[in-house]
């Protein structure tokens, strides 16, 4: 355990939050029952997708863009911001996950912690069931590939993120210092831990697109750049 680096008050706030996980809760049991509803539900849709046209996979690239401008607008207005009837959203993630995890001790120790890493399996079954609509839409319009593979899109870009996030937290090592895209979300990802910058930079969990398109990363370059980054501060702004 790395309480060496860590704030009296991050140390107070884990042992507090760990008492109070059910004795019951098994880390891997809840990682493994994510993947399970979300590698079903992409099997399954994607089993009903047949002869799409060309322009039908068009949904994949704009499912994308829509996830990540969602994924960035949902973290910057509702996870750090106090939002009438999502409270709870702000409370798990501003007033625990980011007391939890700090840029100064940013990992968690063992798979009890799981319980801050991922979200509650019912997350995904939310995701999927809000993507339902669009979906039969495109159904409806005579476009029924396109609506499954939607669906599957954002299935897989959810288990993206979840995948991505367990990545930011895990313990620091040699590989995952060097694969890329991984390396350089973890960096982002733990400079938003940081206090300081936590309220106006790097909202992007999974690839800096929105954070680049409407310059809130804490990196002052290209895309290209962002995506590739890695572990360099060569283009940090200045706090």
């Amino acid at each position: 355990m790395a309480t060496a680096r860590m704030t009296q008050r991050q140390q107070l706030f884990r042992t507090d939050f760990r008492a109070k996980v059910a004795k019951a809760y098994n880390g891997w049991l809840h990682v493994t029952l994510i993947a399970a509803i979300g590698l079903a539900a992409i099997w399954y849709c994607a089993r009903q997708v047949t002869h799409p046209a060309w322009y039908e996979w068009l949904v994949v690239p704009v499912a994308f863009a829509i996830s990540n401008v969602f994924e960035w607008w949902i973290h910057k207005y509702v996870m750090h911001r106090p939002v009438r009837g999502l409270m709870g959203i702000y409370r798990r993630h501003t007033l625990a996950h980011h007391q939890f995890f700090t840029d100064v001790e940013p990992t968690f120790d063992t798979a009890r912690d799981f319980r801050i890493v991922f979200f509650p399996p019912y997350a995904l079954v939310a995701f999927i069931v809000l993507s339902i609509p669009p979906a039969a839409i495109l159904n409806a319009v005579g476009f029924g590939n396109a609506g499954w593979l939607l669906l599957v899109t954002n299935v897989a870009l959810y288990l993206n993120y979840e995948l991505f996030h367990f990545c930011c937290h895990v313990k620091d090592d040699s590989l995952v210092r060097r694969i890329p895209l991984v390396n350089s979300i973890r960096r982002h990802h733990i400079a938003h831990h940081d206090p300081v910058i936590m309220m106006t930079r790097n909202f992007n969990l999974t690839y800096p697109v929105a954070d680049w398109f409407f310059d809130t990363s804490d990196l002052k370059c290209g895309l290209v750049s962002h995506v590739f980054n890695g572990y360099s501060d060569r283009h940090v702004r200045l706090k």
